[in-house]
């Protein structure tokens, strides 16, 4: 479908602009790097980049809007990269759920996944459990591993009473503010993911047996082994891996080459900024951190700079209660600014 009210889908219509927003950037608590030149003052609302469609036939069952939903998504994923669709009939993480599986895209797991969240059964995962207080920059979500979902659905359950908002960017826009130089470096030299994992979870981090969802030193040292990664075990009990993987992939439809990666979020000045770690640890007992592929620390100025350049392409959603956002995980990075109040959101994950 093509989202011009006249030419719409039956059983959606596309919303008019919105009240105009701005949300702030530069100098923001518990946000690695906000204090870098680089980085925008604010960021505008994502209207006129993100579609927002809402269905006419709210009373009608869920599964009769299914069919309907997927055109809707299959269409606008591929024209504008994401969509919120607004008046959906479902409410709660099982309505989500629902949706997600008679949609019937492949679901995707989180084996491996740094995020701090529940890991409840079903498709959808609790989108967050960071600390209220950190904004999460925009990234691709497990652009680290070498498999990631390509789609990736949020339903807010309740919303913020201040803040929240999600930013959402363009991946393909923000790399054209990166230096040639840079990019080649990149290119030439990969990234090194570092990762150093407690036991068992914590308020702030997770533990190995939550990321690989076994608590059998043996299951998960075949899989470091199968992945190619090298290990060690700590005295406390804790796992430290790394690997080098690429900072590119190339678009599966049309081969263009796209910055995909978490070096700035996942590089260790994330959690010197966070308010629940000691901002003086060597940055190899963080959680994470990144560096070329070869092991070579990267400037840290330089990781502020990428961190800004992400920054300032990026735009804010603002989803209401029933909302559910649906991004392509390929091009459009996502994040969570801080919030105040109640925030509960779910995440689903499909390939």
């Amino acid at each position: 479908m093509t989202t011009n009210p006249s030419a719409a889908a039956p059983d959606f219509r596309r919303i008019g602009d919105e009240p105009p927003f701005h949300v702030s950037v530069r100098g923001r608590p518990f946000l690695a790097g906000s204090g870098h030149t680089g980085f925008p003052e604010s960021i505008r609302d994502a209207g006129g980049m993100i579609p927002v469609l809402e269905t006419e036939q709210a009373n009608v069952p869920l599964p009769e809007l299914v069919a309907s939903v997927r055109r809707v998504l299959d269409d606008e994923l591929s024209a504008s990269g994401g969509v919120v669709l607004r008046g959906l009939p479902i409410t709660g993480k099982p309505a989500f759920e629902s949706l997600l599986a008679q949609l019937g895209y492949p679901s995707h797991g989180y084996r491996g996944g740094i995020a701090v969240r529940k890991r409840d059964p079903g498709l959808a995962l609790e989108a967050s459990s960071e600390d209220h207080r950190i904004t999460l920059s925009p990234h691709n979500e497990m652009a680290y591993l070498p498999a990631y979902p390509r789609r990736i659905f949020f339903f807010c359950d309740v919303a913020a009473r201040q803040g929240g908002e999600v930013p959402v960017n363009d991946i393909r826009e923000a790399v054209k503010g990166i230096p040639a130089d840079v990019l080649k470096e990149f290119r030439e030299r990969g990234i090194r993911y570092h990762r150093s994992l407690p036991q068992v979870s914590s308020d702030h981090e997770m533990g190995w047996v939550d990321t690989f969802g076994t608590d059998d030193r043996a299951r998960v040292e075949e899989h470091m082994t199968a992945s190619g990664y090298d290990y060690t075990w700590t005295n406390s009990g804790g796992l430290r891996y790394s690997y080098r993987w690429s900072a590119f992939v190339p678009h599966p439809d049309t081969g263009e080459e796209l910055w995909f990666n978490q070096v700035t979020e996942l590089h260790c000045s994330y959690w010197r900024a966070h308010p629940g770690f000691r901002p003086d640890l060597p940055d190899e007992d963080y959680p994470a951190t990144t560096t070329y592929g070869d092991g070579t620390a990267i400037d840290g100025d330089l990781i502020s700079f990428l961190r800004g350049a992400l920054w300032r392409t990026t735009r804010a959603v603002r989803m209401r209660k029933g909302d559910v956002l649906v991004l392509d995980n390929q091009v459009l990075q996502h994040g969570r600014f801080a919030y105040e109040g109640t925030r509960r959101h779910f995440v689903g994950l499909a390939r």
